[in-house]
Protein backbone atom coordinates (compact mmCIF):
# COMPACT_ATOMS: atom_id res chain seq x y z
CA UNK A 1 0.00 0.00 0.00
CA UNK A 2 0.99 3.49 -1.13
CA UNK A 3 1.53 6.31 1.75
CA UNK A 4 0.07 9.67 1.19
CA UNK A 5 2.75 12.17 0.69
CA UNK A 6 2.56 13.62 4.58
CA UNK A 7 3.13 10.12 6.12
CA UNK A 8 6.01 9.66 4.12
CA UNK A 9 7.16 12.42 5.55
CA UNK A 10 6.62 12.05 8.53
CA UNK A 11 7.57 8.71 8.90
CA UNK A 12 11.55 9.54 7.51
CA UNK A 13 11.47 12.64 9.52
CA UNK A 14 14.52 12.88 11.64
CA UNK A 15 15.66 9.51 9.99
CA UNK A 16 17.51 10.66 7.00
CA UNK A 17 21.27 10.93 6.30
CA UNK A 18 22.44 12.99 3.52
CA UNK A 19 26.20 12.04 3.01
CA UNK A 20 28.17 14.13 0.98
CA UNK A 21 31.68 13.10 -0.15
CA UNK A 22 34.43 15.79 -1.09
CA UNK A 23 38.01 16.56 -2.26
CA UNK A 24 39.49 19.81 -2.83
CA UNK A 25 36.03 21.15 -3.90
CA UNK A 26 36.66 25.27 -2.27
CA UNK A 27 34.96 26.00 -5.32
CA UNK A 28 31.55 25.18 -5.12
CA UNK A 29 30.92 23.18 -1.85
CA UNK A 30 29.78 26.63 0.35
CA UNK A 31 27.35 26.90 -2.41
CA UNK A 32 26.24 23.34 -1.79
CA UNK A 33 25.93 23.16 2.09
CA UNK A 34 23.94 26.51 2.05
CA UNK A 35 21.36 24.81 0.27
CA UNK A 36 21.40 21.95 1.98
CA UNK A 37 21.04 24.09 5.05
CA UNK A 38 17.72 25.60 3.90
CA UNK A 39 15.95 22.53 3.20
CA UNK A 40 12.48 22.62 4.06
CA UNK A 41 9.76 20.06 4.94
CA UNK A 42 12.25 17.53 6.13
CA UNK A 43 14.72 16.76 8.50
CA UNK A 44 18.11 14.81 8.07
CA UNK A 45 21.34 14.76 9.39
CA UNK A 46 24.71 15.58 7.82
CA UNK A 47 27.65 13.65 7.34
CA UNK A 48 30.50 14.89 5.25
CA UNK A 49 33.45 12.56 3.93
CA UNK A 50 36.50 14.45 2.71
CA UNK A 51 39.27 13.09 1.26
CA UNK A 52 41.94 14.98 2.92
CA UNK A 53 41.62 18.31 1.44
CA UNK A 54 43.71 21.03 0.51
CA UNK A 55 42.64 23.48 -0.49
CA UNK A 56 40.25 25.34 2.26
CA UNK A 57 36.87 22.58 1.85
CA UNK A 58 37.35 21.22 4.86
CA UNK A 59 37.33 24.47 6.77
CA UNK A 60 34.17 25.71 4.81
CA UNK A 61 33.16 21.78 6.09
CA UNK A 62 33.75 22.75 9.56
CA UNK A 63 31.37 25.57 9.88
CA UNK A 64 28.54 23.96 8.24
CA UNK A 65 28.50 20.69 10.32
CA UNK A 66 29.59 19.28 13.82
CA UNK A 67 32.95 17.72 13.85
CA UNK A 68 32.17 14.17 15.45
CA UNK A 69 29.86 14.19 11.75
CA UNK A 70 33.21 15.06 9.57
CA UNK A 71 35.21 12.02 8.66
CA UNK A 72 38.38 12.07 6.93
CA UNK A 73 39.82 9.49 4.22
CA UNK A 74 43.26 9.06 1.98
CA UNK A 75 42.56 10.86 -1.66
CA UNK A 76 45.88 8.45 -2.21
CA UNK A 77 43.73 5.07 -1.39
CA UNK A 78 40.67 6.27 -2.50
CA UNK A 79 38.31 3.48 -3.72
CA UNK A 80 34.14 4.86 -3.99
CA UNK A 81 33.01 1.31 -2.81
CA UNK A 82 34.84 1.28 0.14
CA UNK A 83 33.61 4.82 0.88
CA UNK A 84 30.44 4.39 0.21
CA UNK A 85 30.29 1.54 2.42
CA UNK A 86 32.35 2.92 5.52
CA UNK A 87 29.67 5.93 5.14
CA UNK A 88 26.34 3.92 5.02
CA UNK A 89 27.96 1.83 7.86
CA UNK A 90 28.63 4.99 10.27
CA UNK A 91 25.63 7.25 9.66
CA UNK A 92 22.22 6.86 11.20
CA UNK A 93 18.97 7.26 8.93
CA UNK A 94 16.34 4.61 7.27
CA UNK A 95 16.69 6.53 4.28
CA UNK A 96 20.48 7.52 2.75
CA UNK A 97 20.54 10.67 0.59
CA UNK A 98 23.90 10.61 -1.39
CA UNK A 99 24.98 14.22 -2.36
CA UNK A 100 28.24 15.06 -4.16
CA UNK A 101 29.73 18.23 -2.74
CA UNK A 102 30.01 19.68 -6.16
CA UNK A 103 25.87 19.06 -6.87
CA UNK A 104 24.22 22.24 -5.20
CA UNK A 105 20.61 22.15 -5.03
CA UNK A 106 18.68 24.31 -6.43
CA UNK A 107 15.28 24.40 -4.00
CA UNK A 108 14.74 24.32 -0.83
CA UNK A 109 12.73 21.45 -1.55
CA UNK A 110 15.31 19.64 -3.05
CA UNK A 111 15.06 16.90 -0.10
CA UNK A 112 11.42 16.42 0.06
CA UNK A 113 10.78 15.91 -3.78
CA UNK A 114 13.89 13.67 -3.75
CA UNK A 115 12.27 11.29 -1.03
CA UNK A 116 8.56 11.33 -2.25
CA UNK A 117 8.88 8.34 -4.21
CA UNK A 118 9.69 6.04 -1.02
CA UNK A 119 5.75 6.22 -0.29
CA UNK A 120 6.34 3.16 -2.55
CA UNK A 121 7.82 0.16 -0.75
CA UNK A 122 8.92 -1.01 -4.07
CA UNK A 123 11.48 1.90 -4.69
CA UNK A 124 14.83 0.76 -3.86
CA UNK A 125 16.75 4.15 -5.08
CA UNK A 126 15.96 7.39 -6.48
CA UNK A 127 17.78 10.19 -8.26
CA UNK A 128 16.96 13.46 -9.29
CA UNK A 129 17.70 16.05 -12.12
CA UNK A 130 21.40 17.48 -12.48
CA UNK A 131 21.71 20.78 -14.83
CA UNK A 132 24.82 22.60 -15.77
CA UNK A 133 26.09 24.81 -14.16
CA UNK A 134 26.66 28.51 -15.85
CA UNK A 135 30.62 28.00 -16.42
CA UNK A 136 29.62 24.42 -17.95
CA UNK A 137 30.88 24.42 -21.83
CA UNK A 138 28.84 23.59 -24.55
CA UNK A 139 28.95 19.95 -25.42
CA UNK A 140 28.82 19.16 -21.73
CA UNK A 141 25.69 21.09 -20.83
CA UNK A 142 24.36 19.35 -24.21
CA UNK A 143 25.04 15.86 -22.83
CA UNK A 144 23.35 16.74 -19.36
CA UNK A 145 20.46 17.93 -21.30
CA UNK A 146 20.32 14.77 -22.63
CA UNK A 147 21.46 12.18 -20.32
CA UNK A 148 18.59 13.82 -17.71
CA UNK A 149 15.71 16.35 -18.81
CA UNK A 150 12.69 14.43 -18.45
CA UNK A 151 14.32 11.37 -18.33
CA UNK A 152 12.77 10.09 -21.55
CA UNK A 153 15.74 9.48 -23.72
CA UNK A 154 17.80 7.90 -20.36
CA UNK A 155 14.89 5.73 -19.99
CA UNK A 156 15.65 3.61 -23.82
CA UNK A 157 19.34 3.09 -22.62
CA UNK A 158 20.05 -0.66 -21.05
CA UNK A 159 20.49 1.09 -17.99
CA UNK A 160 20.82 4.82 -16.07
CA UNK A 161 21.49 6.01 -12.39
CA UNK A 162 23.35 8.85 -11.21
CA UNK A 163 24.58 8.51 -7.16
CA UNK A 164 25.45 12.54 -7.14
CA UNK A 165 22.15 13.21 -6.66
CA UNK A 166 20.29 10.36 -4.99
CA UNK A 167 18.33 8.36 -2.38
CA UNK A 168 18.42 4.50 -1.24
CA UNK A 169 16.81 2.48 1.88
CA UNK A 170 19.52 1.99 4.13
CA UNK A 171 18.15 -2.20 4.44
CA UNK A 172 18.45 -2.83 0.79
CA UNK A 173 22.48 -0.68 0.29
CA UNK A 174 23.57 -3.06 4.08
CA UNK A 175 22.16 -5.95 2.13
CA UNK A 176 23.80 -5.22 -1.39
CA UNK A 177 26.97 -2.89 -0.76
CA UNK A 178 28.66 -1.54 -3.57
CA UNK A 179 30.97 -3.40 -5.28
CA UNK A 180 34.61 -2.24 -4.56
CA UNK A 181 36.63 -3.85 -7.29
CA UNK A 182 35.66 -0.96 -9.59
CA UNK A 183 37.02 2.35 -9.64
CA UNK A 184 33.82 3.97 -11.66
CA UNK A 185 30.74 3.22 -12.02
CA UNK A 186 30.14 1.80 -8.93
CA UNK A 187 26.29 3.69 -8.86
CA UNK A 188 25.31 2.05 -11.77
CA UNK A 189 26.34 -1.04 -11.15
CA UNK A 190 24.96 -1.26 -7.45
CA UNK A 191 21.72 0.26 -9.19
CA UNK A 192 21.54 -2.09 -11.63
CA UNK A 193 21.68 -5.09 -9.35
CA UNK A 194 18.91 -3.53 -7.70
CA UNK A 195 17.02 -3.20 -10.47
CA UNK A 196 17.43 -6.97 -11.89
CA UNK A 197 16.35 -7.87 -8.05
CA UNK A 198 13.06 -6.46 -9.02
CA UNK A 199 13.26 -3.53 -6.75
CA UNK A 200 12.36 0.34 -8.98
CA UNK A 201 14.56 2.51 -9.28
CA UNK A 202 12.85 6.00 -9.63
CA UNK A 203 14.05 9.24 -11.25
CA UNK A 204 13.08 12.46 -9.96
CA UNK A 205 13.67 15.81 -12.19
CA UNK A 206 11.82 18.11 -9.82
CA UNK A 207 14.59 17.16 -7.17
CA UNK A 208 16.84 19.42 -9.39
CA UNK A 209 20.74 19.98 -8.96
CA UNK A 210 23.26 21.91 -10.18
CA UNK A 211 26.11 19.46 -11.31
CA UNK A 212 28.76 19.59 -14.41
CA UNK A 213 32.40 19.17 -15.29
CA UNK A 214 34.49 20.97 -17.76
CA UNK A 215 36.49 17.69 -18.70
CA UNK A 216 39.95 18.29 -20.52
CA UNK A 217 40.35 15.61 -23.42
CA UNK A 218 42.69 13.91 -21.33
CA UNK A 219 40.48 13.98 -18.58
CA UNK A 220 37.80 13.14 -21.11
CA UNK A 221 39.49 10.25 -22.01
CA UNK A 222 40.39 8.74 -18.63
CA UNK A 223 37.11 8.73 -17.64
CA UNK A 224 35.45 7.12 -20.43
CA UNK A 225 37.89 4.40 -20.48
CA UNK A 226 37.28 3.83 -16.77
CA UNK A 227 33.55 3.71 -17.50
CA UNK A 228 34.05 1.48 -20.39
CA UNK A 229 36.50 -1.13 -18.28
CA UNK A 230 33.58 -1.15 -15.68
CA UNK A 231 31.03 -1.43 -18.04
CA UNK A 232 32.52 -5.29 -18.95
CA UNK A 233 31.58 -5.90 -15.63
CA UNK A 234 28.72 -4.36 -15.05
CA UNK A 235 27.15 -6.11 -18.02
CA UNK A 236 29.18 -9.29 -18.41
CA UNK A 237 25.87 -11.54 -19.10
CA UNK A 238 25.93 -9.66 -22.71
CA UNK A 239 23.91 -6.21 -22.19
CA UNK A 240 26.24 -4.16 -24.18
CA UNK A 241 28.94 -5.28 -27.10
CA UNK A 242 32.53 -4.39 -27.57
CA UNK A 243 32.22 -4.88 -30.99
CA UNK A 244 34.22 -1.86 -32.65
CA UNK A 245 31.84 -1.22 -35.13
CA UNK A 246 28.45 -0.87 -32.61
CA UNK A 247 30.30 0.55 -29.56
CA UNK A 248 32.99 3.40 -31.02
CA UNK A 249 31.99 3.60 -35.21
CA UNK A 250 28.19 4.20 -34.70
CA UNK A 251 27.85 6.53 -31.47
CA UNK A 252 31.03 8.41 -32.66
CA UNK A 253 28.68 8.92 -35.88
CA UNK A 254 25.23 9.48 -34.21
CA UNK A 255 26.87 11.57 -31.34
CA UNK A 256 28.68 14.20 -33.57
CA UNK A 257 25.55 14.58 -35.76
CA UNK A 258 23.04 15.09 -32.37
CA UNK A 259 25.97 17.97 -31.44
CA UNK A 260 25.63 19.54 -35.45
CA UNK A 261 21.90 20.00 -34.55
CA UNK A 262 22.23 21.11 -31.19
CA UNK A 263 24.50 23.99 -32.36
CA UNK A 264 22.76 25.07 -35.07
CA UNK A 265 19.94 25.44 -33.08
CA UNK A 266 21.81 27.03 -30.50
CA UNK A 267 24.15 28.80 -32.43
CA UNK A 268 26.69 27.53 -30.63
CA UNK A 269 30.70 27.98 -32.51
CA UNK A 270 32.79 25.86 -29.39
CA UNK A 271 29.94 22.94 -30.01
CA UNK A 272 30.89 23.12 -33.94
CA UNK A 273 34.79 23.22 -32.80
CA UNK A 274 34.75 20.54 -30.28
CA UNK A 275 32.34 17.96 -31.53
CA UNK A 276 35.13 16.03 -33.94
CA UNK A 277 37.92 15.81 -30.85
CA UNK A 278 35.39 15.24 -28.02
CA UNK A 279 33.27 12.80 -29.56
CA UNK A 280 36.47 11.02 -30.93
CA UNK A 281 38.41 10.84 -27.73
CA UNK A 282 35.35 9.89 -25.69
CA UNK A 283 33.73 6.88 -27.96
CA UNK A 284 37.73 5.81 -28.69
CA UNK A 285 37.85 5.60 -25.16
CA UNK A 286 34.67 3.99 -23.70
CA UNK A 287 35.31 1.24 -26.37
CA UNK A 288 38.86 0.60 -25.40
CA UNK A 289 37.64 -0.03 -22.07
CA UNK A 290 35.30 -2.48 -22.87
CA UNK A 291 37.58 -3.90 -24.71
CA UNK A 292 39.95 -4.19 -22.16
CA UNK A 293 37.59 -4.86 -19.94
CA UNK A 294 35.51 -7.64 -21.70
CA UNK A 295 38.99 -9.55 -21.81
CA UNK A 296 39.68 -9.22 -18.16
CA UNK A 297 36.92 -10.62 -17.11
CA UNK A 298 36.60 -13.27 -19.57
CA UNK A 299 39.77 -14.62 -18.46
CA UNK A 300 39.37 -13.75 -14.98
Amino acid sequence: MKLKKEEIMQEHSNRIAIIMRSFNDIDVIEQTLAAVSRQRGVDFTLWNFDSTSTDGTLGVIRRFNDPERILLNDSATYNPGRILNESVSVSEGEVIVFLNSDATPTSDHWLERLIEPFADPNVGAVFGRQIARPDCRSLFVKDTERAFGDGDIAAGWVHFFSMANSAVRRDLVTRFPFDTRIQYSEDIEWSYRLRRLGKRIVYVPEAEAMHSHNYTLRESYRRQFGEGLADAWIYRRGEVSDNFALCFLAPFGMEILRDLGWAANRRSLDALLHTIPLRFVQKWARWRGLRNGSHIYATG
